[in-house]
């Protein structure tokens, strides 16, 4: 029997996965640190907006504060935190993880299992990758993808690297499954992140372009250079041990790509807003392996520098 679940980090992802938990009829918590959506939540509830059906508004319980937890409240810690911020913030929410309990970082990037480990513990430590989409319309209001509402996101999680808490993975994505996330306990996981990691490669491209996801696809300049920055990931991740299927890997990509529309990218929406980035742990971190490696990933280089004049 799972305990409370708690998820860590009130932004749109957070938020989602809070309200579909919630209305799966699981005991969670949303909690915050201290902004104006988390606030919102706490005092009025969650209004859940989407495409498809009328919106509606979702009791979420939630806390202002990781310090007002009880100690060793939580079974299971679901990280959805920006990645520059996981250090501070699981330390923060870590005295409300029960001794057996395990906190899965659904982050984007690579470096998640290290970070989370060096907080918590490996036993207690897995890592994943999730397509659900949201977006943060205004405090306490969130709208929903419609393949997300659609149960088409996937959600893939496992143990690698630091993060070995195996024993709790099967646990963790039956409970996500039953509130319409699917979930795939992935025995090597970093395939996934991996090609999350590829996938992500519209981000920077998107962010120095300062264009929605439509408009770079349209371009036949900028599908070439997603599609050279793309491949120079794959190059990198194979040389890390990650073989991907880069056919349908990039098959993959050019159909999320298509149906997205026109949606900045949470990267070029951090920097036309003036705000940090999770640069350094995607795009930033495939690029200092690259260079450790002596592998050549130009594109890289050159977007990163970009989005360095930029102020990212």
């Amino acid at each position: 029997m799972v305990g409370r679940i708690g998820v860590l980090g009130a932004g749109a992802m957070g938020s989602a996965v809070a309200a579909f938990l919630t209305e799966a009829g699981q005991d969670v918590i949303l909690i915050g640190r201290g902004g104006a959506h988390i606030r919102a939540v706490a005092a009025g509830g969650l209004r859940v907006v989407s495409a498809e059906g009328s919106p509606r508004q979702v009791c979420v319980a939630a806390v202002v504060h990781a310090a007002d937890l009880p100690a060793a409240s939580l079974d299971i810690l679901i990280v959805l935190t920006k990645t520059y911020d996981t250090l501070a913030a699981v330390a923060g929410v870590a005295h409300a993880l029960a001794p057996d309990g395990a906190a899965v970082s659904l982050q984007n990037g690579l470096g998640n299992d290290v970070k989370l480990s060096s907080v918590v513990g490996g036993s207690r430590a897995l890592v994943g990758v999730t397509t659900v989409g949201a977006t943060l319309e205004r405090p306490g209001q969130i709208s929903i993808s419609a393949s997300t509402m659609a149960g088409q996101s996937v959600t893939h999680i496992g143990a690698t690297g630091s993060a070995s808490a195996t024993h709790r993975a099967d646990e963790v994505a039956a409970v996500l499954d039953a509130a319409a996330l699917p979930v795939v306990h992935a025995v090597d996981v970093a395939v996934p992140i991996w090609g999350k990691l590829a996938l992500s490669v519209m981000s920077p491209i998107s962010a120095v372009l300062r264009m929605t996801v439509a408009g770079v696809w349209a371009s036949p300049a900028g599908q070439s250079l997603i599609e050279q920055m793309f491949d120079e990931v794959v190059v990198v991740g194979k040389h890390q041990g990650v073989n991907m299927d880069r056919a349908a890997a990039w098959a993959h990509a050019s159909q999320v790509f298509t149906g997205t529309g026109e949606h900045y990218t949470s990267m070029c929406t951090d920097v036309m807003r003036a705000r940090p980035t999770e640069l350094d742990s995607m795009a930033g971190a495939v690029h200092e392996l690259a260079t450790l490696a002596s592998l050549p990933a130009p594109l890289h280089a050159t977007v990163i520098s970009m989005l360095g004049v930029l102020g990212a």
